[in-house]
């Protein structure tokens, strides 16, 4: 106080005013100071007590007001984070775990145990809802797309994320998930056939002939080959079809699939020795496959080996006496063998069929 007299009695008015503002103004700065970290530690501190006190909705709205008042604090973060997921909030406990990581590495561990422990919790919850009669897809979808949230790193949600949208019908979303899935493990040739699968369904054939190639080059595969010539000959491109079938049948030369297949394109291509060698061994691998028996038929016709052609064709008729197509060239192999009656017969059956 002496002090402040004896300032006084030498300073002029104005700096004794200015003096005095001037520390008023520092003790409002510091006071304000002290106050908003009060704030903050509080709040910090209050979050994690109503955790322990299994106090949720409380531990929450201060934790919410800790990280709103510190941005920068890991720990208010990781607490919120810890909140989110005793409450079932999956998608916010993914973002504050996050965001506590961007800011720093000292929970990493701890956010490393508790996503995996979430992750688990979720993903079952995912396959339950998927399986059985009653799957709810709808739920099954939710539930894996939680779990892609909040452990990224796990593929096995991922991939039947992209099944479960396949199935609903969710085509882009899927190849979306599955192209993730790749770009992560570009060794996953299980999900690269699938991709390429649909996009051949989807007649996207030059991601359907990329995909079946990227397989390829992780070794030769009997099933993508076929998928493969399928994709090939859709685009009309028989040799390179022929090629992909010829190379099925060198890991599987007893391939009903790749004999038919190949009798078709020989067929196409007016090879009709090779053809009958193709089919004829179609035949043989699976005598009950009417189609191959009929193209078969077709092909002794082309090579005018009647003889082998006329039991094919009246087998046929007799297994399928609905077909007027059979019935036509049931005619037509009569009338070349003179048999008029029987080829009239025929093809007015043929005929009352709409052939």
């Amino acid at each position: 106080m002496r002090s402040t007299r004896s300032l006084s009695r030498w300073a002029p008015e104005s700096m004794r005013l200015k003096q005095v503002a001037a520390a008023f103004g520092a003790t409002l700065l510091l006071g304000g100071g002290l106050l908003a970290l009060g704030c903050q530690s509080s709040a910090l501190a209050s979050g994690k007590l109503y955790i322990k006190q299994q106090k949720y909705d409380q531990a929450r709205e201060q934790l919410e007001l800790a990280v709103e008042a510190e941005p920068a604090n890991a720990e208010a973060h990781f607490q919120l984070g810890r909140i989110c997921g005793l409450q079932g909030d999956y998608v916010e406990l993914a973002r504050a775990y996050d965001r506590a990581q961007e800011l720093s590495a000292d929970y990493d561990a701890q956010i490393a145990e508790e996503r995996l422990h979430y992750w688990s919790r979720i993903y079952n919850d995912g396959v339950r809802a998927a399986s059985g009669q009653g799957a709810d897809l709808v739920t099954a979808r939710r539930h894996f797309s939680t779990a892609v949230q909040v452990l990224p790193e796990r593929l096995k949600a991922w991939r039947n994320l992209s099944a479960v949208d396949y199935q609903l019908g969710n085509i882009d979303d899927a190849l979306a998930g599955y192209q993730h899935v790749l770009a992560a493990a570009p060794e996953d040739t299980s999900t690269a056939r699938v991709m390429g699968v649909i996009y051949l369904n989807a007649q996207r054939y030059e991601e359907a002939v990329a995909s079946f190639e990227h397989v390829l080059q992780y070794g030769e595969h009997h099933g993508v080959l076929i998928n493969l010539a399928i994709t090939q000959m859709d685009k009309g491109e028989s040799a390179a079809a022929t090629e992909s079938l010829q190379r099925a049948l060198a890991l599987e030369p007893d391939c009903f699939t790749c004999h038919y297949n190949l009798g078709n394109l020989y067929w196409a291509t007016e090879d009709h020795e090779n053809a009958r060698s193709n089919f004829e061994r179609a035949v043989a691998l699976k005598p009950g496959d009417l189609d191959a028996r009929f193209n078969l038929a077709i092909t002794y016709l082309a090579l005018e080996e009647l003889d082998s052609a006329l039991p094919l064709l009246e087998s046929l008729s007799e297994e399928r006496p609905d077909d007027g197509v059979v019935w036509r060239e049931l005619g037509r192999i009569y009338a070349l063998t003179a048999r008029i009656a029987d080829s009239e017969a025929a093809y007015a059956r043929a005929e009352s069929l709409g052939q």
